[in-house]
């Protein structure tokens, strides 16, 4: 699944440093449910979590549109803003 071709009203889990601090997006997450996640690069606790739709995170960071096809359970990650997407390849871990 691509974000870009979700439900644009669906939410997307995210923190209080990505919203209101303008953190760069670096760790995209679909979980086994197929459930989105976005992340920077920061520590952050639950009080932190927050939810918006796709389509509210991808104005936020239009980059989100370039995340490749995501299998459930799947994450990718990046440098910053410019940097291509990585797949996270967890039997690595």
């Amino acid at each position: 699944m691509r974000m870009i071709d979700d439900d644009q009203w669906k939410p997307v889990i995210t923190t209080r440093q990505v919203l209101e601090e303008g953190e760069e997006i670096v760790c995209v997450n679909l979980d086994a449910e197929g459930d989105w996640e976005a992340f920077g690069d920061s520590d952050f606790c639950d009080d932190d979590l927050d939810a918006v739709s796709i389509s509210e995170i991808m104005e936020i960071d239009p980059s989100l549109e370039t995340l490749p096809d995501m299998p459930c359970g799947q994450s990718v990650i990046r440098l910053g803003k410019g940097s291509p997407w990585c797949v996270v390849d967890d039997s690595e871990a």
